[in-house]
């Protein structure tokens, strides 16, 4: 009995204090829970108690839950929204961009930045405890650069990673030449390519590619070379060799494609699909079903709707009197008859439509009605570099031509 009563006086004690335990860790102090989220704090030294916090934005967060992480109040924090909001909106946070809060050594928050792009940053400040200064600067990075070179064995995309090179700034040089190569169909084992680019470093870290500053790509016999140049106008764009700009009439290729499937023939082609043998004028690039097609030129569209000849979902484009191109296959058409349209605007979407083996885009460019191969069609040159330029340009153009010789 006694044994009994013990038993019954040790539940009642401890179901009290289990309680109490849980009941503790539910209602725990939601800044602590919120300051788990901080992703790095940095002491400015042992006898400096100036500090600063790290803080990534994540899904789902406004600027009121990550000021709370770094401890300011409800408060406060409405205070820096309204202030700052002329200049920046909190309202357009990015997942995954930093803030930095700074406190001095008495604990008082001196300096908040926030990273906006890869551009700028917001910049959130003042001294003994005044008014709110905000602004946005542009992020000073140390620039170094770097220069890829290599020979072709399979892919350029390929070629180049291994060399080291930012994956970022392999696409960006073969843009740079998509006027007049098309990496996709024209590189054959043994070319030859050296390009330079920018790498961005912050605090001695690197952060990022910035521009390709020139490049050369030796297809066979045939040299390509880009130059980044900045006029004194302000703007930039890539020229070649000749000061003309890359820009040309017509994109080398339609969309970011895997491959091309069947290339240009004025002979007949054999379908195993359907047990057909067609003629086809024209270049297939299969991709998967939802790549963006893009316009490789500017233009009208003349035509866009479902096709009655074997074509599915079509779009064609009048680019001027003599050229226009045409799309087959597609899973959606995005334009209208009538609608203008500017180059590399995306006007549909790769599919299987019609008379089809697969997913693909089915590309016809035509000369005065007739059907030519667009790989082959030679074009005028793009605008040439203006005459003010044109002194300053050359400078550039001999140093950069020395640094990518191949």
């Amino acid at each position: 009995m006694n044994r009994k009563r013990l038993y019954i006086i040790l539940v009642v004690l401890i179901i009290p204090i289990s309680v109490f335990i849980l009941k503790d860790e539910a209602y725990s102090d939601p800044i602590n829970k919120a300051n788990s989220k901080v992703t790095a704090v940095k002491e400015k030294g042992p006898e400096n108690k100036a500090r600063e916090l790290r803080i990534k934005v994540e899904e789902g967060d406004v600027f009121s839950v990550i000021a709370l992480r770094a401890g300011i109040d409800e408060k406060q924090a409405l205070d820096l929204y309204e202030k700052v909001k002329s200049v920046y909106d909190f309202a357009d946070l990015k997942i995954g961009h930093e803030f930095i809060f700074n406190r001095d050594e008495n604990d008082n928050l001196v300096k908040i930045i926030y990273n906006i792009d890869d551009e700028r940053e917001l910049i959130i400040s003042r001294e003994n405890n005044e008014n709110w200064q905000s602004r946005i600067n542009a992020i000073d990075y140390e620039i170094r650069e770097k220069v890829v070179e290599g020979q072709l064995d399979g892919s350029l995309y390929e070629s180049a990673l291994k060399q080291g090179a930012d994956e970022k700034a392999v696409i960006q040089f073969a843009e740079s030449l998509e006027y007049s190569i098309d990496f996709a169909n024209d590189p054959r084992e043994g070319d030859r390519y050296k390009f330079i680019y920018e790498e961005r470093y912050r605090d001695g870290k690197y952060v990022m590619p910035g521009r390709v500053l020139a490049g050369a790509y030796l297809n066979g016999e045939k040299l390509h070379q880009s130059f980044y140049y900045k006029t004194s106008a302000g703007g930039y764009d890539y020229y070649d060799e000749n000061g003309n700009a890359v820009q040309k009439k017509f994109l080398r290729a339609p969309l970011s494609f895997k491959y091309i499937s069947s290339p240009f023939t004025l002979g007949k082609r054999y379908v195993d699909k359907f047990g057909l043998a067609t003629k086809h004028q024209a270049v297939d690039y299969v991709a998967s079903a939802g790549t963006p097609i893009r316009a490789v030129g500017d233009g009208v569209v003349v035509s866009a709707g479902w096709s009655t000849v074997g074509y599915g979902n079509m779009t064609k484009i009048k680019h001027d009197g003599v050229y226009s191109t045409l799309y087959a296959h597609q899973s959606k058409i995005l334009v209208k008859k009538g609608e203008r349209v500017s180059q590399g605007q995306v006007i549909g979407y790769v599919g299987s439509t019609g008379f089809s083996t697969g997913p693909h885009l089915h590309l016809e460019m035509s000369k005065n009605g007739v059907n030519i191969n667009p790989a082959q069609e030679i074009l005028p040159p793009g605008k040439p570099i203006n005459a003010n330029d044109r002194d300053n340009f050359n400078k550039m153009l001999q140093n950069m031509k020395n640094k990518i010789k191949i």
